[in-house]
């Protein structure tokens, strides 16, 4: 079966990201601070708070990027993007910063898929349960038409997307 344009472009976009994850960051070979000791020299500490606190509320402890370290894996069973040459194409703890985010991202996306899904099927038991109901009572029946009408909307509001802005972190490709 032909692909849509939208098809062929979604696919082109995720090639070329595939691509530039491979690719060093630009400021990876210019002369620079270690993160970690930039970070320490530029923000007050209120910007390290808020990551604390919210690494807190997800039940983790926030990365520390004093030290200059390559990512790695917790498990082993990540495997790192890497360059032409093998190198693993996130350096240093500017690396474990800019990964981060990006696993943050993709995180944040599968476990959204998952939390709609399991609303959808609640949503969608309680519907096939009034369906099945008998509403013999005018009362009743105006009540669950009102209901079947919020789930509904509740539903559609699910086929919908969220945007959030992130600053671009990213000079890759």
């Amino acid at each position: 079966m032909a692909m849509t344009a939208a098809e062929r472009k979604r696919l082109q976009v995720e090639r070329d990201r595939a691509q530039a994850r491979k690719q060093a960051d630009l400021t990876y070979a210019l002369p620079r601070p270690a993160f970690g000791a930039w970070l320490d020299q530029t923000f007050d500490g209120a910007e390290l708070q808020h990551l604390d606190i919210c690494y807190d509320g997800m039940n983790r402890i926030a990365p520390n990027f004093s030290v200059d370290r390559d990512p790695v894996s917790a498990t082993g069973a990540f495997v790192f993007p890497t360059d032409d040459k093998g190198e693993i194409s996130f350096v240093g703890s500017l690396g474990r910063a800019e990964l981060e985010v990006e696993l943050l991202l993709e995180a944040a996306k599968t476990l959204a898929t998952m939390v709609n899904a399991y609303k959808r099927r609640v949503l969608a038991d309680r519907l096939h349960q009034i369906e099945t109901e008998e509403l013999n009572d005018p009362e009743t029946r105006r009540a669950r038409m009102n209901e079947v009408v919020m789930l509904t909307k509740a539903l559609e509001r699910l086929d919908k997307s969220v945007r959030t802005e992130v600053p671009q972190w990213q000079l890759r490709g």
